[in-house]
């Protein structure tokens, strides 16, 4: 019988992105946040990697990054609903990473009725 080490990192991604907010409350009177967001992201193996930020679905990068292991980017984006961001490889464009920025609707759940309902006019 073979003894194999246990590698519980084999699970864990090669890559880590964060957004910084990765939530966003709207008032009534709000379609869409407006915000200052910032993405960081850092390699866990410590090897250097040629990435683009994206917000899915759209095809053209926010910011790239070339031959590092980590990274970070400052931007404002108008966000009217939950969106991913995606950490791709420049060159295959496989994803290596990702991070949901949540758009939460503070809208009144129930309204008060203008009449009452006892009343007939």
């Amino acid at each position: 019988m073979l003894n194999q080490p246990c590698h519980a990192e084999e699970n864990a991604p090669l890559i880590q992105l964060v957004m910084k907010p990765n939530i966003c409350v709207l008032s009534e009177a709000e379609s869409q946040c407006q915000d200052l967001l910032i993405a960081e992201w850092k390699a866990q193996n410590n090897k250097t990697y040629s990435l683009c930020l994206y917000q899915s679905p759209n095809k053209t990068p926010i910011e790239c990054w070339q031959n590092v292991n980590n990274g970070k980017t400052e931007f404002t984006q108008a966000i009217a609903k939950t969106t991913v961001f995606e950490l791709r490889d420049m060159n295959n464009q496989n994803l290596l990473g990702q991070e949901a920025f949540q758009v939460i609707n503070a809208q009144k759940k129930y309204q008060r009725s203008r009449r009452n309902p006892w009343s007939f006019f």
